[in-house]
C-alpha cells in the first residue's frame, strides 16, 4: 500500500523538476522541522492535510487528501512577481497526475489548484484521490471444486 510519505516525496519531486530552468530554480523545499523564524527566504513548504480514508469495498481503500504548498518569497515586502511566477509553476505542474510509484498515480481532482495569498505567503492547494487494493490477509483455504446442479423447471 502507498503511504503518505511516498505521496509527499512524489509531490516534492514534481515541484523540484518544475523549478529546473526557471528564475526560481534556487528555491528549496524545506521540511517542517527545518523551518525557524530565521530560515532564509525564498523557500517552499509542503503539507498534506485533511486526509480522508475509508473502505471503498471489501478489497479496496479509498483516499482523498488535500495538499497545500506554501511559498515564502525572497522579499516579504516585494513579493508579487515571485508569487505570480511560483503560482504559474505550481498550477501547471499539477495539471498532471501525481506519479507516486511506477505503477501508482493519484489524479488531482477536477477542482484543480486553488491559489491564494495569506500574509504575503502564496498558498496553493489541491485535492488528490486514489483507490488502492487492500492486502488480503485472510487465511481461508482456497476452494478446490465447485459442483452446481442447475436444472431448469420451466414449461
Amino acid at each position: 500500500m502507498i503511504n503518505l510519505i511516498q505521496i509527499n516525496k512524489a509531490i516534492k519531486i514534481m515541484i523540484q523538476n518544475a523549478l529546473i530552468g526557471t528564475s526560481l530554480s534556487d528555491v528549496e523545499i524545506k521540511p517542517e522541522d527545518d523551518i525557524t523564524e530565521k530560515t532564509l527566504r525564498p523557500y517552499l513548504k509542503i503539507q498534506i492535510e485533511d486526509n480522508k480514508t475509508g473502505k471503498f469495498n471489501s478489497c479496496n481503500k479509498e483516499r482523498t487528501l488535500t495538499c497545500r504548498v506554501y511559498f515564502f518569497a525572497k522579499n516579504r515586502y516585494k513579493y508579487k512577481i515571485d508569487n505570480l511566477k511560483m503560482q504559474d509553476i505550481i498550477e501547471n505542474t499539477f495539471l498532471e497526475d501525481v506519479q507516486v510509484t511506477d505503477a501508482f498515480s493519484m489524479p488531482v481532482l477536477e477542482d484543480g489548484v486553488d491559489s491564494t495569498i495569506v500574509d504575503t505567503v502564496l498558498v496553493c492547494s489541491f485535492d488528490l484521490y486514489s483507490i488502492e487494493e487492500i492486502e488480503d490477509t485472510t487465511d481461508y483455504e482456497p476452494m478446490e471444486e465447485l459442483i452446481l446442479n442447475l436444472e431448469y423447471e420451466g414449461e
